[in-house]
Parts: structure tokens; C-alpha cells; sequence
């Protein structure tokens, strides 16, 4: 009820009697064409175009405000949900589609009455459409070939893989600053992690809702540029083999945690952005004969041994620490062990700084 009285007020307003009056005017200036032509058909004189011309008036002033408005809302919310790459690419296609039309018009105007007067118009609105629509389609691949065709080095974009989606360090290390560009997740990734929020497995679903809810954040927040990519390469199902040709036909960066993934890329000469390798690189230092101390929490491989862990989760393996489990104790660096899953710190015990 609010509803529609909120679409009478405004109908009502100056710019709606505006478009009212403007509606009057155009229906009856058509329906007294339309009337003329039938007139000439006819014998009924000039009652055909009086009466077609009141039937339109009337109608133009009566719907006009209503499908204005009506039209404008719309046109509002479709635009909302574009982004400015969506519009550019649309106004681009728009404009070569213009340009095709008005080069195709003069000729086609002179075929045969009245084929000469419509497929004119016709041919315009198919191209403009088809223009617009192929522009839309492929403006990742568009945007992708002017930043690589640019003098200057562009900003390549990120791809994201499910695993650094899942893992959700991105969002962080991207408002910190050490992301740059944009960053892509592929449409069929983006499929991959609703197959997963929708699996019977509760982790296999808990790991693809934190994807997605990720991935909102990641759309909402203001100072991240994140986009859905349609680009899907034919010939394979594979979706690490997808995001490899998606990598190489938007010139990208590839950013996962998927160490397999990693050096496939790298293979291929694709450039890899992994969380964990900067992970490990910002860790602080850890050298022999460093001392600190440490919170034994269980026991070691070998006999006599135990575990702590550093803030940051490097496991330290303390010699003659199992009788300090549950204590924190200080520590001597003895070596270091630097594996494929991350560093190890050896260390050797100190009795004399035991903390109760």
C-alpha cells in the first residue's frame, strides 16, 4: 500500500506531471499519424485519426510517469551491481556498435521500399546489442591485453586458488599492502567452493563456507579490488589445469598454498604468490647459541626429549626436555632445520634458568 502510493506521489510531482504532459503530446502526435494511415485506407475520414489520437494521448498521460520511473529504477539497480570495468566495457561496445550501424545505414537505405526504411534500424539494434554483450563478455581478456600492452610495468592481477581462499590469510596480507592488483577468483573456482559448503562431509563444509565467507569480506571491503572472472578454458575438467591457462591468458599471478600446484606453475612460468613462503620469510631469525624461553607442551621423537612451539608455530625440539613438560623453561639454539612444511629449531635445555 506505502508502495504504491510512494508511485502515485512521485507520478504526481512536477517531474512526473512533466513526464505526463510530455506523454500526452507524443501520443497524440502518433496516434494522429497512426490514424492518418489508416484513414487513407478507410472511408471514415477524419474519425480515425481523432480517436487514435485521443485513445494515445490518454494513455501517454495517464502510463507515462509510472514507466519512466519504473524504467529508471531499474536501470539504477543494474547499474549498482556493475563495476566500472562492466560499464566501460559496455560503453565501448556501445560505441562500436554506433559506429557500425551508421556506417552500414547509408547503403542499406538503398534497397527496395519498405526494406530500405527498416532493416536500417534493425541492423543498428542488433549491432549495438552484439557489440555491447561481446564487449561485456570478454573485458577480463580486454582489460588483461591494454595493462600488458601499457609502456609502463603494469600491475599484474592475483588469481586466487581455492586453498589460499580457504586458508584466509589473504585478506590480511592484502590490506596490508603487499598485494597489488587486482585479485581474480575464477567463476569455476568459485563453483568448486559452493560444492564444498554443500558436501556431507562437516569438514570438507566448514572449509567451503569459510571460502565463501571470505570471499564476501574480500568483496566488501573497500580498499581490496577483488572481481569474478567468466573466463573458463575449454578441453579440461581439471581445475588446476584451469587456473594454470587462466594464470597465462590474464598475464597473472597465481597465489595458493597448494605446494603441488606451486611448482607446476613455476614450470610453466607463471609467477606464485604463496602464504606460506612469506610466512616463513617474515619469521624472525633464529640462530645457534640464541637463547629464549619456551613452554614445553609434550614429548619429542627420542627418548628424553620434548616440544614447544615459538609464537609464530615453528616447533622447537628441546634435548633432555621431557622432564619440563607442562613448564616453561630457557632454551639454547643448538642448529636449525629449514624442511618443505616449514623450519625446525633444535635446542638444548638450560636447568639454571628453569621458571617454575
Amino acid at each position: 500500500m506505502l508502495d504504491r502510493r510512494a508511485r502515485m506521489e512521485r507520478a504526481n510531482s512536477p517531474v512526473g506531471r512533466l513526464l505526463r504532459y510530455t506523454g500526452l503530446l507524443i501520443g497524440i502526435l502518433l496516434g494522429w499519424q497512426i490514424g492518418l494511415y489508416f484513414a487513407m485506407t478507410t472511408e471514415a475520414g477524419q474519425v480515425y485519426p481523432i480517436f487514435v489520437a485521443a485513445l494515445l494521448g490518454a494513455l501517454g498521460f495517464l502510463v507515462t510517469p509510472y514507466a519512466v520511473f519504473g524504467l529508471v529504477d531499474s536501470l539504477q539497480v543494474q547499474v549498482r551491481r556493475l563495476t566500472l570495468e562492466d560499464l566501460t566495457a559496455v560503453t565501448l561496445g556501445l560505441l562500436i556498435g554506433g559506429v557500425l550501424s551508421a556506417l552500414l545505414a547509408w547503403p542499406l537505405s538503398f534497397l527496395p521500399r519498405p526494406a530500405g526504411q527498416i532493416i536500417p534500424a534493425v541492423v543498428a539494434i542488433l549491432l549495438t546489442l552484439g557489440s555491447a554483450t561481446a564487449m561485456l563478455a570478454k573485458r577480463d581478456e580486454l582489460f588483461a591485453a591494454l595493462r600488458r600492452g601499457q609502456g609502463s610495468a603494469p600491475v599484474t592481477p592475483v588469481i586466487l586458488d581455492t586453498s589460499a581462499i580457504i586458508d584466509g590469510r589473504v585478506r590480511e596480507i592484502a590490506r596490508s599492502g603487499f598485494l597489488e592488483g587486482q585479485l581474480v577468483v575464477p567463476q569455476f573456482a568459485l563453483h568448486e567452493l559452493q560444492q564444498l559448503a554443500e558436501a556431507a562431509d562437516p569438514g570438507k563444509q566448514a572449509r567451503g563456507r569459510r571460502g565463501l565467507e571470505l570471499l564476501r569480506q574480500l568483496r566488501q571491503d573497500p580498499h581490496i579490488d577483488l572481481v569474478v572472472c567468466d573466463l573458463d578454458p575449454p578441453g579440461t575438467d581439471d581445475v588446476d589445469q584451469k587456473l594454470l591457462r587462466t594464470a597465462q591468458e590474464l598475464g597473472g599471478r597465481l597465489l595458493t598454498c597448494d605446494q603441488n600446484l606451486a611448482q607446476i606453475a613455476m614450470l610453466s612460468g607463471i609467477t606464485v604468490l604463496n602464504p606460506n613462503a612469506l610466512e616463513r620469510a617474515l619469521r624472525p631469525p633464529v640462530h645457534p647459541g640464541d637463547e629464549f624461553q619456551v613452554r614445553v607442551v609434550g614429548e619429542g621423537r627420542e627418548p628424553g626429549q620434548g616440544v614447544g612451539y615459538l609464537e609464530d608455530g615453528t616447533m622447537v625440539v628441546i634435548e633432555a626436555g621431557q622432564p619440563y613438560i607442562g613448564q616453561e623453561i630457557n632454551v639454547t639454539v643448538t642448529r636449525t632445520l629449514q624442511t618443505g612444511a616449514g623450519r625446525m629449531v633444535f635446542a638444548q635445555a638450560r636447568r639454571s634458568g628453569q621458571a617454575a
